[in-house]
């Protein structure tokens, strides 16, 4: 632990030489925990010596919420994650909180940004929207400071969660490119591990099955980015044949295919169909408008504040969400079109 920051469960954990999950029963007086007395007891002294006050305890002492809510989101630029700010940023200001917002980037590589972010008594609680690679480094730090809840993430903690249909709405994409006729469908997804990415090529893969195409699965893992799409398509050029269909898992990075396509002389949708997952102002302005699959962001982000409210005002927020309703939504435009190829 540098000078000057503050203590975290982890390092009273580490210095007790006991788990984070055991130090923070301990510290919150949770009575069903079973450890030794002389355990509890150097877990208790950690603490004191190293001046860690458990966020339960925190609250008490400052007697009132300070009316503040942070959101740590991931790619601030990105027009995608507008929606999910604006839908929590709307919710908060309902109940009476103002927002301060935070990348979630910056917070992960920067210890001193995240002590002052998390300076004791600023903020009642935290909305996590990270990217992939940022929830390890993130997470602890934030529920052992404040309350939280995740977006769009199942991190297996204790910890409430929100997400949207990822896996139907690739299977709405999927369909509607077998539904033109596409029997050689390709999924241009996230990075690898990514568990948004992830549920959405399970969806692209359940549709193919469906339809008897499931030996024709075919992902190339990119990323988020518009460089990321032209690189996957980089990678299909070098291919002797090219799908006749393309589910792009992001609206920024089916930019980068459609550049890449146009850079390289084939027309969409005359020679490949390209649809994306997430919809957004800038698709219909594109070179050829894509034809998108609709998630209700906003919706994502406002009930991931309602969770969080309900949290730090004492009501009992259920667990783990998937917003269903409204459901995933087909948003026709130009870049899909019956393919060519019989």
């Amino acid at each position: 632990m540098s000078a000057g920051a503050r203590p975290t469960l982890r390092d009273v954990a580490t210095q007790a030489g006991v788990s984070p999950a055991i130090a923070s029963r301990v510290l919150n007086a949770d009575p069903t925990v079973r450890v030794r007395e002389e355990t509890r007891e150097r877990i208790q002294g950690v603490a004191k010596d190293m001046g860690y006050v458990p966020h339960s305890v925190a609250r008490s002492l400052r007697g009132a919420r300070t009316g503040a809510i942070g959101l740590v989101m991931h790619g601030l630029d990105s027009p995608i994650n507008v929606d999910v700010l604006a839908g929590a940023q709307a919710a908060c200001a309902r109940a009476g909180y103002v927002t301060l917002l935070a990348d979630a980037e910056q917070l992960a590589g920067d210890h001193s940004q995240l002590s002052a972010f998390l300076a004791r008594g600023r903020l009642d609680g935290v909305i996590l929207h990270s990217g992939y690679g940022e929830e390890d480094r993130l997470l602890e730090a934030i529920t052992s400071s404040v309350p939280a809840v995740l977006v769009n993430s199942e991190d297996g903690r204790p910890v409430p969660t929100v997400r949207v249909d990822d896996a139907a709405a690739a299977r709405l994409a999927t369909e509607h490119l077998i539904e033109l006729g596409h029997r050689e469908i390709a999924y241009i997804a996230g990075p690898e591990g990514s568990q948004t990415s992830d549920r959405r090529e399970a969806g692209y893969r359940d549709t193919l099955a469906r339809h008897d195409l499931g030996g024709a699965v075919d992902v190339v893992h990119a990323g988020w980015s518009a460089g990321a799409g032209t690189t996957a398509v980089h990678e299909l050029l070098r291919r002797p044949t090219l799908p006749t269909g393309l589910v792009v898992a992001n609206a920024v990075a089916a930019s980068g295919v459609l550049s890449a396509f146009r850079d390289a002389g084939l027309a969409v949708p005359g020679q490949v169909s390209v649809i994306t997952i997430h919809d957004s102002w800038f698709l219909q302005h594109l070179s050829v408008a894509l034809t998108a699959v609709r998630l209700p962001l906003q919706v994502l982000g406002a009930t991931a504040a309602d969770l969080l409210i309900d949290t730090i005002e004492g009501r009992s927020p259920v667990r783990d969400v998937a917003i269903t309703e409204p459901a995933p939504e087909l948003v026709l435009r130009r870049s899909t079109g019956p393919t060519s190829r019989r």
